[in-house]
């Protein structure tokens, strides 16, 4: 590994508290250790968590933080992440979302050949959803997925059906969601971007579904909506998770906060499901 060269100087606070709102795996906190970033001078942190692949460099700035992944073969000569905000709970979500996810999924590279080992960390992955879901009294069911090579976790909560997908050895999970409307609204933009500060101008009298104009207003606060020729919709950018809302089964039927919908997410991180267990289950 290459050693930065900077000096190093006090991990800066935020990064204690950022760590603060990452979840645990096996019982292990996220650890915070002075560090010399390369690609600045101001004070930074590497952020660790015992038994997992790799780290997280964080360095404060006056006006943004910069966040970047690290593993033994990689590191990080620049930011991977840039966010306007100190706050500790919006870089934790965004940590969540965009940092995380390619961490893991460059870490999986090592065994993704290696058949065993990687149905072991599927395994473990799903297993590390299941006990946060269950810990928050849902009951989860685990099987096979039908894809090859692919696990799934499945529970339901409050009306709403939910079922995590792992397949191969990619980390990156594959999410359904089932029940009404107005908890898919609710739940989707939990991993989504934030709210922009003008909601861009959608032309809903595209979308032919009463069921997917309501849906396109909602989720147009948050990332880009397009729909496709089925009359489903597809949300999300190319960064961070993305996904797809079924057309409904009747395109003219009124639509109620009662009426079900069913969306697909893709790109979810595993601990991102670990940190919103006690969403997902109420």
């Amino acid at each position: 590994m290459a050693t930065a060269t900077a000096p190093v100087t006090a991990a800066p606070a935020l990064a204690h508290r950022v760590a603060e709102h990452l979840p645990h795996r096996d019982g292990n906190a996220w650890t915070v250790a002075p560090y010399a970033a390369w690609w600045t001078t101001r004070p930074a942190a590497r952020l660790a968590q015992a038994g997992r692949p790799g780290a997280l460099i964080l360095a404060a700035h006056p006006w943004r933080t910069e966040i970047a992944w690290q593993l033994d073969d990689r590191e990080p000569y620049g930011p991977d992440l840039a966010l306007d905000r100190m706050a500790p709970e919006p870089v934790a979500r965004e940590t969540l979302r965009l940092v995380l996810p390619r961490l893991d999924d460059a870490a999986a590279v090592a065994y993704s050949h290696r058949p065993a080992e990687a149905e072991h960390a599927r395994l473990r992955h799903l297993n590390l959803i299941g006990s946060a879901v269950r810990a928050h009294g849902a009951a989860t069911l685990n099987h096979v997925g039908n894809q090859p090579n692919s696990h799934v976790v499945t529970w339901g909560s409050a009306g709403v059906r939910y079922a995590v997908t792992l397949v191969g050895a990619n980390p990156a999970c594959d999410m359904s969601v089932t029940g009404p409307v107005a908890a898919v609204e609710r739940l989707l933009p939990l991993f989504l971007p934030e709210p922009a500060a003008e909601t861009p101008r959608f032309p809903m009298r595209t979308v032919g579904t009463r069921l997917g104009r309501r849906i396109a207003a909602h989720l147009v606060q948050y990332t880009e909506v397009d729909q496709l020729d089925d009359g489903g919709l597809t949300f999300g950018g190319s960064t961070g998770p993305f996904g797809y809302v079924a057309p409904p089964t009747d395109p003219i039927a009124r639509v109620r906060d009662t009426t079900p919908a069913s969306a697909e997410l893709h790109g979810v991180g595993v601990d991102h499901l670990v940190h919103l267990a006690p969403f997902l289950t109420r």
